[in-house]
């Protein structure tokens, strides 16, 4: 064969060779794509991602990929945080069909172990997707999904993202450039409400110290810490969503400033009044006002307030009529608008 022929033929073995590697990657990716479409997932990831977890953000991490997966099966997906209710039992009963758990911390009771199937490893940290046994088909598609999405970039991005060390912002560390994985986010709603961005995430820092899984005995959830009652008169539903979570918060903060937007107001006890509102209730802030005014005290500026703030622990030093909601004991609310504050300041040195 000339010299010609042999180059030409070589070549078209390697077109006819990757024409072929191509096709059957595209069928091994596809191969059961089509079995979860139309249908609704329902997945309760039961890890802890409390507020002072330090190994990054691992709720966060399988909501995200969760929902990537929804998305290249073609159905859609109903994501729960940890219950009360045992999650083994919520699995087994078909209430959730996917159970998010860590195989180092918690092993499948022996009662259950006959029928339920677990997926490879999601990452680093041994956690895996738990099934019932009769769904392996789900778990096959989550393999074989998974198997290609993991040496994907997007993949490295959102270990990078959820599982990387967050330096704390201080002046012993110097600047930073990211806060947490909700940075874009909190960037995106900040301007809804015409804060910078740095603000918002310090009142989120305050709140649930970036946990989207963080829950308080009165029923607040999330980044935000927002109530379901205050999320629905958004007609928002998902608050487990940190998307959806931020945008109710900051929806409600956009409504917090307009009682505050007065001439007489300046724009540095307006954020104080509004973090104040956020922290104990427009009401609680009025009722410090009205008091301040009783008082002689400069009703337009929180820090005059304060002092104010104290006497509200015992409902006899007020004279009847000033205040509406009674009592308060408003330490908590002067601690939080001043820590919020505080952080802020140090955000913008160091926060680029």
């Amino acid at each position: 064969m000339r010299p010609f022929s042999k180059i030409l033929f070589t070549l078209l073995l390697v077109v006819i060779h990757s024409l072929f590697s191509s096709f059957g990657k595209h069928i091994s990716e596809n191969k059961y794509s089509n079995y979860l479409e139309g249908k609704e997932v329902k997945a309760l990831v039961n890890i802890k991602g409390g507020m002072y977890l330090k190994q990054g953000h691992p709720v966060g991490f399988h909501f995200d990929l969760l929902n990537r997966f929804a998305l290249h099966q073609k159905c859609s997906v109903k994501i729960k945080p940890i219950l009360e209710s045992d999650p083994w039992t919520e699995l087994i009963s078909g209430r959730v069909d996917i159970l998010v758990v860590d195989s180092q911390k918690d092993t499948i009771p022996d009662e259950f172990a006959h029928l339920v199937i677990s997926s490879i490893d999601l990452n680093h940290h041994e956690q895996v997707w738990v099934v019932r046994r009769e769904n392996y088909q789900m778990l096959e598609n989550l393999n074989y999904w998974f198997s290609f999405f993991r040496q994907s970039k997007e993949y490295l991005q959102l270990i990078n993202s959820y599982y990387r060390k967050y330096s704390g912002v201080s002046y012993a560390h110097g600047p930073v450039s990211v806060l947490s994985p909700y940075d874009q986010l909190i960037k995106e709603y900040s301007r809804n409400i015409g804060w910078d961005w740095r603000l918002l995430a310090a009142l989120i820092y305050q709140e649930s110290k970036f946990s989207m899984s963080a829950k308080s005995s009165r029923g607040a959830q999330g980044l935000m810490q927002v109530r379901a009652a205050t999320a629905k008169q958004f007609d928002i539903e998902n608050i487990f969503d940190p998307e959806q979570n931020i945008k109710a918060g900051t929806l409600f903060i956009k409504r917090l400033q307009r009682f505050y937007n007065l001439p007489e107001i300046d724009s540095v006890n307006r954020i104080k009044f509004t973090l104040a509102a956020y922290n104990a209730g427009e009401g609680r802030v009025e009722d410090i006002r009205q008091l301040g005014m009783h008082r002689g005290v400069d009703h337009n500026d929180w820090e005059s307030l304060a002092a104010v703030v104290a006497d509200m622990r015992n409902r006899e030093n007020i004279p009847e009529g000033v205040i509406k909601l009674g009592s308060f004991k408003g330490n908590e609310t002067l601690r939080y608008v001043n820590e919020v504050i505080s952080r802020y300041d140090d955000y913008k040195v160091l926060v680029k």
